[in-house]
């Protein structure tokens, strides 16, 4: 069960990050960022119950690359550069 609700962040997470590019949505985006901030927690450090513990290293970096591109992202929709869609 662990494991689908942590398929079920990841899936979440990577959709609306692509949603919030292409939708160029602010919302998306900030929803993405708390999904990757989810597992990112969920990878430093996870106890299973009467079992042990495992930790695992290689989500990590994707987990702060995608939050710091959704980190980007927002600052770029902030200052509202629309540099393909000037008008003539």
């Amino acid at each position: 069960m662990l494991e689908s609700v942590f398929l079920m962040l990841l899936g979440m997470g990577f959709i609306l990050f692509v949603l919030g590019i292409f939708e160029e949505s602010i919302i998306f985006a900030a929803t993405s960022i708390l999904m990757w901030i989810i597992i990112l927690a969920a990878h430093l450090y996870v106890e299973v119950p009467a079992d042990t513990y495992y930790t695992e290293g290689s989500m990590v970096p994707l987990s702060l690359a995608f939050i710091f591109i959704n980190l980007i992202w927002i600052i770029i929709l902030q200052m509202d550069l629309k540099i393909g869609r000037r008008l003539p």
